[in-house]
């Protein structure tokens, strides 16, 4: 019997990869997005950020730059060395300008 799981989230993801840069305290990091929701963006960095931090965001979708605010929910480190995965629930956009 396979088991059954609830898929959690609360909004479509789609699979991108586009450069992002957070910035958290004075530091700027870039990294590659994995995938996006209107909730949530999950991306690898090469350094962690803080579990609960509240981070700035940019990134460019199609044609399109996207940036807002969100906070760090999930901090993902499984080979030392590897790429950082970081999830971040978006709590804010910024206005197009």
């Amino acid at each position: 019997m396979v088991p059954q799981y609830a898929n959690q989230r609360s909004e479509p993801r789609s699979l991108v990869v586009c450069p992002i840069s957070v910035s958290f305290e004075s530091r700027v990091i870039h990294g590659i997005v994995r995938d996006i929701s209107a909730g949530g963006i999950f991306l690898y960095l090469n350094s962690t950020l803080p579990l609960h931090s509240i981070v700035r965001f940019r990134l460019r979708l199609k044609d399109e730059n996207l940036s807002g605010a969100g906070e760090v929910i999930r901090i993902e480190e499984r080979v030392p060395g590897a790429a950082i995965g970081v999830a971040i629930k978006i709590s804010s956009y910024d206005d197009a300008a």
